[in-house]
């Protein structure tokens, strides 16, 4: 019995043995370069900037604010003190949280959706605080904070 088992797990090996041997000829297989697509970077940048004035036609502070919200297509806009208290918001969530958080000199890590700026206005040292789904470009940051100093020039 122990011979007819060798016998038949030998001839099974060869069977293996020349399945495993077995090569197929080579297919070429076609490379195609991958076709380029807009990575979401730029994708995330492509929000129009409306031609809003964020001074003319608003009848204080909040009303700015709100413009700049709606110019840039942010979630919410927040000036802050250099100590964490709020200077004005387009918003009440939240503000006070952001203004106590990234006011000041702000070293820790940025959380995604928020950008910050810093300016000078009358000897104050104050904090932009912009909540946005989107990216916002160099650029975009800088026309806001340009338009922010209109803002406090004509209210403040």
């Amino acid at each position: 019995m122990r011979k007819a088992k060798k016998a038949r797990s030998a001839e099974e090996g060869r069977v293996r043995r020349q399945r495993l041997d077995y090569q197929p000829s080579a297919k070429p297989i076609p490379i195609t370069s991958p076709t380029p697509t807009k990575s979401p970077q730029h994708q995330q940048y492509a929000t129009p900037i409306l031609d809003i004035d964020v001074t003319e036609n608003c009848q204080d502070l909040g009303q700015s604010l709100a413009a700049i919200v709606m110019k840039y297509s942010l979630d919410s806009f927040t000036i802050a003190t250099s100590d964490g208290l709020v200077f004005a918001s387009s918003i009440d969530t939240m503000a006070q949280e952001d203004a106590a958080r990234y006011s000041g000199k702000f070293a820790g890590k940025m959380p995604g959706g928020v950008v910050l700026f810093s300016l000078n206005h009358k000897g104050s040292e104050l904090t932009g605080i912009m909540r946005t789904k989107e990216g916002m470009r160099w650029e975009t940051q800088n026309r806001i904070k340009n338009d922010t100093k209109a803002i406090l020039n004509k209210w403040i």
